[in-house]
């Protein structure tokens, strides 16, 4: 059976931002492009935004299906209308397979619908169900143990379902796949790691040519003889906001001809718990900080392009900011990443061992005090980069596909 039509579902789609929305994005278009219908899936926004990103997917021949969910339970409500819409397309014989997104393919498992499949499990799950909910609890008395403990149960019970019934599950790193299959029982077997790709036609060194008239379209009144120091993440515990002021306080204490920027907050709610600890640091009184909000997709190689080093001390693994940065050629600081090798320290990236700030400002003043190094750094990031493809993530979704046909 040749496969000619896929339907992605995810409940998080543009204009939402994040991650799980570029990833179905760029899925798409790697689909698309290999000759496939794509149709999307997911819930509607009713907003014009939607309708204009829509017009322009159908130009590239993917047709976006949005599902008005009214009332609640929403989210049962939208995995049994996933269940239904899927059911008619297979019906009228136009998907041959199916891409979900964590829970959704929930009902259709239940209801046992015998179609090629596979579940992505998206990083972000991961981290925000299990790794915050480890931390909460070791927070809690005995009592409180007890009421997180049935909270989580009840809440991730559908996720589990939907990953034990799924045929085949899709994972962007190696640890999401060990938890998976040590702490909820999945079976290795079923278990690919596929990394995310990087949108080389967005995130290239030759936005880099351009970095002052950036600082002058984004109105940033930056010096163009200082040193740009970026984070880019959503000001949360997982994209280790809670290290800035301390690297901060620490680099400035040194070197005053340097600018950070800060950029990424998904919502006006976490820019101003961002803003509030930074204040709280005493940060915000220097004119060496410049703090932005949420910056679109389509905005982020401008963003990469003023940078002279990017600094990530993310508590979470590999994410597309690290693919993005690299793919830009920029010289990145970041905690030491389980898919990458420690022996490529100094030459795609400077890799600090866990939650060690000292070692982490150390190695930015490295590269502050040393052009040869950072260019070296952000050269050989560059190339590194090429591996990470969303033709070949595409790819390998379709190999795992066409495994339950044979």
């Amino acid at each position: 059976m040749y496969l000619k039509s896929i339907a992605l579902v995810t409940s998080f789609f543009y204009p939402t931002p994040g991650g799980v929305s570029r990833h179905i994005f760029e899925l798409a278009r790697a689909f698309s492009k290999m000759g496939l219908k794509v149709f999307i899936i997911t819930l509607s926004t009713n907003t014009d935004d939607e309708t204009i990103f829509d017009n322009k997917l159908k130009e590239n021949g993917i047709e976006v299906i949005r599902l008005n969910i009214r009332g609640s339970p929403k989210r049962a409500t939208f995995l049994y209308s996933v269940y239904t819409t899927l059911k008619h397309m297979i019906k009228r014989g136009i998907i041959d397979c199916v891409h979900f997104s964590n829970e959704s393919g929930f009902v259709f498992y239940l209801n046992r619908v015998k179609l090629p499949s596979v579940t992505k499990v998206h990083g972000s799950w991961l981290y925000q169900n299990y790794q915050s909910y480890r931390n909460w609890l070791s927070r809690q008395d005995l009592k409180g143990k007890i009421a997180l403990s049935l909270l989580y149960i009840d809440a991730n019970s559908i996720y589990k379902v939907a990953y034990k019934l799924a045929p085949a599950l899709i994972v962007i790193r190696r640890e999401v796949k060990d938890i998976l299959s040590t702490r909820f029982g999945i079976s290795r077997g079923k278990l690919a790691v596929v990394p995310n790709g990087v949108n080389r036609e967005i995130f290239n060194p030759r936005h880099n040519q351009l970095n002052y008239l950036y600082i002058k379209e984004l109105g940033l009144n930056i010096d163009p003889d200082v040193k740009v120091i970026l984070y880019v993440g959503d000001f949360s515990y997982l994209k280790g906001f809670h290290f800035l002021p301390l690297i901060i306080k620490k680099v400035l204490e040194r070197y005053r001809n340097v600018v950070f920027l800060i950029a990424g907050a998904y919502s006006n709610e976490a820019y101003s718990k961002g803003v509030t600890l930074l204040k709280k640091y005493g940060i915000l009184k220097v004119k060496n900080i410049k703090i932005m909000k949420f910056i679109p997709f389509e905005k982020m190689p401008v963003i990469y392009a003023i940078a002279d080093i990017v600094i990530l001390p993310y508590v979470d693994e590999i994410t597309n900011v690290h693919k993005e940065a690299m793919a830009m050629g920029k010289p990145l600081v970041t905690f030491e990443l389980r898919d990458i090798s420690i022996s490529l320290h100094r030459k795609i990236a400077m890799f600090v061992p866990r939650y060690n700030v000292d070692l982490f400002v150390k190695y930015i003043f490295d590269l502050l005090n040393n052009e040869t190094l950072a260019q070296y750094v952000g050269r050989n990031a560059a190339k590194f980069s090429l591996k990470w493809s969303w033709d070949n993530v595409a790819k390998a979704t379709l190999k795992i596909l066409r495994e339950q046909i044979y």
